[in-house]
């Protein structure tokens, strides 16, 4: 059987599987995010994450997150909305996405967050817009399937919540429970770090 780490398996899992998407018709707001892949020059798929700009009043300030944000009028549908607001925060104009992963309800239960899959042949160049990306970063995807990269995190005094490490950024919450749905539809076991 092929590695299920390669980026051909991931694409084709990805592309074969039926998501649950139904939360967000039902929503009082929805957002999308780009998980978006790039095959390293070793071989290893990595995903493309951000570091939020600190800002006053901002929930998700400083934190490790996917490229998106919420649906606008001028959105077709919530594709449309995770390549957009990836061209606007880092740059990158994406193609057709691979497919799609499973809806998330927000903590609060009024927001529903959908994901969406793509590839990239080249890791692009980034143009992170600095109001909204602190910095960037690749992540290989062995990394946040190693059991060692699992730390406890604390945010404004909550937690411990669990997340990974890489460097000196942690991904943690709606991220990690993004990677989750990502693991689980490529059939791979639970992640050390998932409830």
């Amino acid at each position: 059987m092929t590695d299920p780490l390669d980026l051909t398996t991931i694409r084709e899992r990805i592309a074969a599987y039926t998501p649950d998407d139904g939360l967000a018709e039902h929503a009082e707001w929805v957002a999308a995010t780009a998980l978006i892949l790039h095959e390293a020059e070793e071989g290893v798929p990595e995903i493309l994450f951000m570091e939020r700009t600190e800002r006053p009043g901002d929930r998700w300030s400083g934190q490790m997150a996917l490229p998106g944000g919420r649906r606008e009028p001028i959105d077709s549908d919530l594709d449309a909305t995770a390549r957009r607001e990836t061209l606007e925060e880092v740059g990158i104009a994406l193609g057709p996405a691979v497919g799609r992963l499973d809806d998330l309800l927000g903590r609060s239960g009024t927001a529903v967050v959908a994901t969406y899959v793509y590839a990239v042949d080249q890791r692009p160049e980034l143009r992170p817009d600095p109001r909204e990306v602190a910095t960037t970063v690749w992540i290989p995807v062995p990394h946040l399937l190693d059991a060692a990269s699992v730390v406890d995190h604390r945010y404004m005094g909550m937690g411990p919540f669990p997340g990974v490490l890489f460097d000196r950024y942690t991904v943690w919450g709606l991220t990690l429970r993004t990677l989750q749905n990502f693991f689980s539809a490529l059939q791979l076991p639970p992640p050390p770090w998932s409830a």
